[in-house]
């Protein structure tokens, strides 16, 4: 067997569906994925394939599969891995590598060291010294990049194995582990003595919350999560990695806090006494820089890193575990303390927090009834709207900057479950990512996107990828031609506005993309919106509705607090 038919026939034994990549010139490797039968997603670049594969694999839970070419194509892929190095998703990339003959001799595309471009961004960084040991090192990549923590893998192939030779394994023994089909591999449960200290903690509480981080998502706890605040009465905030592990409409959900999220989010984690965090790093998004909780608030972490315990914040219990198991071992303790069989002890603060709740909602839909005028539609209207229309199985993905804040602070998630996946900080990922997400779902549910004239523009060649695939997502552009988060700083902290730093042309990207062939519409009136984005969900068709929103609002981020407030 040649390099492309091991990894074509390891990649279906591990069930691979999909392979993301922009092709280069390692036939060997197409050929061997043809002959597996694994479908090739060709989009307009190594970055968005990658984009396309990290969003894959955080709504399947499967390993997924990118490459990029020696030298150039290897380069961009490493700028499309780091968002899937932040978000924890295990993305395998391949990419061939100069001839290790002609290596340190100024060859054509040839980068010296090109494995240490992915070292800082990714959990193991490897290159195959020759064909005999392809099998094994990507047997090896998949098991690391599901286990313990998920994460991207970068394996470098020099081009004497995929193109320049024709030389055979002979009897090469290929199989694939079971446990790492997906993720998480290999779970890791607590320990019982630290589930009964948390148990005993969490009854002293007087204001208890619950922290859902990306990892409830990751271990697929949902329904734990779910069972656990039922039964204990706790109040939910999520942060945005782990927004749609608890329905945004369940009456014990506050929503997002951290940077990009809803005020009343912030207020009830302030106000806390008990955080009960369930797979968070308690990075500066999800902690408004580190001020939240209050420092008197008890700390109650569980996460499958042991790096992250006790990194961040002074924490009272660090639970290194899956987080299905601890919250499966909480519900079993805290059912046989009786803690959820007697009267709530901390029934005037749910009902304080749902009064809390309630305000945040009345001033939402206050704000959001101002549809604007023509031309400067309001983005809170738009996003009111959007919820209306947003069924149970459909998956929301939004870009970074405004539109992450938009998204994570106001998209209403109707159940719970992988249905909500935003970029981790790279701007331009959310369309190529919808893509990806919407291969993952397949017929089961819609894909809407929500980004912006700023985030379109990375990747807008990939509505002909849309198109061609026959790929029904929906793009909503909220387009203000400015990169609205860079004007809004100026303008609020150094009173001041540069103009050729922010300002885009008035492009109208409903044409753009009836010219890729796909369904598209500008709307410049608040009374339009509806009606457009009815009409796009209703298409069958890959579409886009351009929508020209007023510069002049700011999205629900907490930089502004201190000179003009926040919204909601």
């Amino acid at each position: 067997m040649n390099a492309g038919q091991i990894i074509g026939q390891t990649l279906k034994l591990y069930g691979v569906e999909h392979f993301f990549a922009f092709t280069g010139g390692d036939q060997d490797i197409w050929l061997g994925l043809r002959d597996a039968g694994i479908k090739y997603v060709l989009p307009h670049s190594e970055r968005s394939g990658v984009a396309m594969a990290d969003a894959y694999a955080r709504i399947t839970g499967k390993p997924s599969f990118t490459y990029g070419q020696s030298g150039p194509g290897a380069a961009v892929c490493v700028s499309g891995l780091v968002d899937a190095y932040w978000a924890k998703s295990p993305v395998l990339c391949i990419t061939s590598d100069t001839h290790s003959a002609v290596q340190y001799r100024h060859a054509y595309q040839g980068i010296d060291d090109q494995q240490d471009l992915f070292s800082t961004i990714t959990k193991w960084n490897v290159r195959v010294p020759n064909l005999g040991r392809l099998p094994d090192i990507l047997r090896s990549a998949i098991r690391i990049a599901v286990s313990g923590v998920p994460g991207p893998v970068h394996i470098d192939i020099p081009s004497e194995l995929t193109i320049f030779t024709k030389e055979d394994l002979p009897n090469v023994e290929l199989y694939a582990e079971p446990e790492c089909t997906k993720f998480p591999a290999y779970r890791r449960p607590p320990v019982a003595r630290e589930v009964e200290k948390a148990i005993a903690l969490i009854a002293k509480a007087r204001r208890p919350l619950i922290l859902a981080g990306g990892g409830v998502l990751m271990s697929e706890a949902w329904v734990e999560l779910n069972r656990f605040a039922e039964m204990f009465s706790i109040p939910v905030v999520a942060s945005a990695a782990g927004k749609s592990s608890f329905p945004t409409t369940h009456p014990l959900a506050v929503g997002v806090t951290g940077n990009y999220s809803r005020k009343v989010a912030n207020d009830v984690v302030e106000k806390c006494d008990t955080y009960i965090v369930i797979g968070s790093n308690l990075g500066d998004m999800t902690t408004k820089r580190w001020r939240l909780p209050s420092p008197s608030a008890k700390i109650i972490h569980i996460d499958l890193d042991p790096n992250v315990m006790g990194a961040n914040l002074k924490e009272e219990i660090s639970i290194v575990a899956d987080a299905k198991l601890a919250l499966q071992s909480l519900i079993e303790a805290g059912e046989a303390s009786g803690l959820g069989k007697n009267a709530c002890p901390w029934a005037d603060w749910v009902q304080e927090v749902r009064s809390m709740v309630a305000n945040w909602r009345e001033a939402f839909q206050s704000v959001a009834r101002n549809g604007g005028s023509p031309g400067a539609i309001n983005p809170y209207f738009v996003l009111n709207v959007l919820n209306k229309l947003i069924g149970p199985e459909d998956v929301v993905v939004a870009d970074t900057g405004y539109m992450g804040a938009y998204a994570a602070a106001l998209a209403e998630i109707k159940a719970p479950g992988r249905k909500y996946i935003r970029t981790a900080g790279s701007l331009g990922w959310g369309f190529p990512a919808s893509l990806g997400a919407q291969i993952a779902v397949n017929n089961r549910g819609r894909v809407i996107c929500i980004t912006g004239d700023g985030g379109i523009g990375y990747h807008v060649a990939d509505i002909e990828t849309a198109v061609r695939m026959g790929l029904p997502v929906v793009v909503l552009v909220l387009n203000n031609s400015t990169l609205a988060f860079e004007y809004h700083l100026q303008k609020y902290m150094y009173k001041t506005e540069i103009s050729e730093v922010n300002d885009f042309n008035d492009v109208d990207y409903g044409a753009v993309a009836r010219a890729f062939g796909a369904y598209g519409e500008k709307v410049a009136k608040p009374e339009d919106v509806e009606g457009s984005v009815k009409r796009a969900l209703d298409s069958g068709k890959t579409a886009v509705i351009d929508i020209a929103i007023d510069r002049e609002v700011y999205a629900p981020v907490v930089y502004y607090e201190p000179f003009v407030g926040r919204q909601v």
